[in-house]
């Protein structure tokens, strides 16, 4: 049987698959739901609770179109979002095994903050874990459930992330040099003293 509707996820810390009678194999699971990829570039996300759709399905639906950095949506339904599946490293996998994070790359996410704020995500942050090279090498943003519940307006998931890996330090120098404004922002967000 190959009907991912099938499929049963219930919630929990992370969500728990009670019942897959299906050959399409689990990718990941998170707070609000269970990925299961569909093919080679289709997967589908099945909610715990419908909320958690309607949510991400508003985000997705009502900025998808707009930008490149979101994966695309195929299909919807009541707790599930069938979208692009994203196949390169996450941020997190990068910068575990390079142990250093560039001024271009610095760049590149302050590119992505500055497209978060501008499709007035009230939550203007993410996870290294949730951000994706796709094919093309281009990073995209995965998990809005909160994107538009959660106000957030500097990126303190980002940071802590950056910070376990040793790099914080190296990602604000590279942002004083580039944006030195949105650097003076961060610093009082952090507390950071000169």
């Amino acid at each position: 049987m190959n009907d991912f509707t099938q499929i049963v996820v219930t919630p929990g810390k992370p969500v728990q698959v009670q019942a897959n009678p299906t050959a399409y194999p689990l990718i990941g699971k998170g707070l609000q739901g269970a990925v299961f990829k569909l093919s080679e570039d289709r997967c589908v996300k099945i909610y715990s609770k419908q909320i958690y759709c309607l949510r991400e399905k508003q985000v997705l639906q009502q900025t998808g179109e707009k930008t490149a950095i979101l994966p695309k949506v195929y299909e919807t339904g009541e707790n599930y979002i069938i979208m692009e599946y994203l196949t390169g490293p996450s941020l997190q996998e990068f910068l575990e095994k390079s142990k250093t994070i560039s001024e271009d790359l610095t760049i590149e996410i302050i590119n992505l903050i500055k497209e978060l704020r501008s499709l007035q995500f009230m939550r203007i942050d993410f996870s290294l874990r949730h951000s994706i090279y796709d094919k093309n090498g281009k990073l995209k943003i995965i998990d809005h459930v909160n994107s538009f519940k959660i106000q957030r307006s500097f990126p303190k998931r980002l940071f802590k992330d950056l910070k376990q890996l040793g790099l914080l330090v190296t990602f604000l120098d590279h942002v004083n040099n580039q944006e030195p404004y949105l650097y003076e922002q961060w610093k009082k967000s952090l507390k950071i003293k000169d």
